[in-house]
């Protein structure tokens, strides 16, 4: 999980019907990686749980009732939800290395970043977090997914079959170093390229997955990628998202590399 204390306020932590109520105050109606929570419900059933939603928030002084009857929400939970409910640029993020593991949303405006998990005491509850500006989550950022600080030198990107690439990767523990380099330089007629590679998926300490989502005013529009770790290598994959494509790339890329795609993507 990220590590930056970037505000002063503790994680806030809503389940997911306090999460939707939050939303809908603030106007959004499409909350990234939350299911509606009153999907099913009849009229009159949404209704009463509303009320022990709103009763809750109260209990937990998210939601204040003023002297006139009008409902606040307080600053430190206002931006935070605002922030995830409305902000027009998103990262969902999975990762694992030895010291940790991590899912979730980043929620990105010019000024912050809120952070968006599961708990991991009830999966019904989210913790949103502030983890400060841009730079500085893309800063904690590649400390946290365990990147190399070694760099290889000019290494050709490789490019090959998503699909083919998949069925390797999934394999991986079923096959030796070399049996994986031959399959790939056979995909990518780059014999070096192959065995860098191969060592990387073989000996892995740190792994993951990124989504980029930009809001177009209608939908979400995403590109991904992926990155494999080793102790002396990163590298950083890029694949096709449409479903009649099938194309990767993969890349070495060194820390600062990494840190700057980030904070181009986070930026745009």
């Amino acid at each position: 999980m990220l590590t930056i204390h970037a505000s002063k306020q503790e994680t806030i932590t809503l389940n997911d019907k306090e999460f939707f109520f939050l939303a809908g105050i603030i106007g959004s109606d499409r909350l990234l990686g939350v299911e509606d929570p009153f999907v099913g419900y009849l009229t009159e059933e949404i209704a009463v749980e509303w009320e022990k939603t709103k009763q809750s928030l109260l209990s937990k002084q998210y939601l204040i009732q003023e002297e006139g009857g009008e409902l606040s929400i307080p600053p430190e939970v206002f931006s935070r939800v605002a922030i995830a409910g409305l902000a027009e640029r998103a990262c969902w993020l999975k990762y694992e290395n030895q010291d940790s593991a991590f899912e979730g949303y980043l929620h990105v405006t010019d000024e912050r970043v809120i952070q968006v998990c599961r708990s991991d005491e009830d999966n019904r509850c989210y913790m949103l977090s502030e983890l400060g500006t841009i730079d500085q989550t893309c800063d904690q950022l590649v400390e946290d997914l365990a990147l190399s600080d070694q760099n290889w030198g000019d290494i050709p990107a490789l490019l090959l079959s998503r699909k083919e690439f998949g069925d390797i990767y999934t394999s991986v523990t079923e096959h030796s170093c070399d049996d994986i380099s031959d399959r790939l330089a056979r995909l990518t007629d780059d014999a070096e390229g192959s065995i860098a590679l191969a060592k990387c998926m073989k000996n892995k300490v740190s792994s993951g997955e990124l989504q980029l989502s930009i809001w177009n005013g209608i939908s979400w529009e995403s590109q991904n990628a992926a990155f494999i770790v080793n102790e002396s290598m990163n590298w950083l994959l890029r694949m096709s998202l449409e479903g009649d494509q099938d194309w990767l790339t993969a890349a070495p890329a060194t820390k600062e590399q990494f840190r700057h795609m980030l904070l181009m993507w986070l930026k745009q």
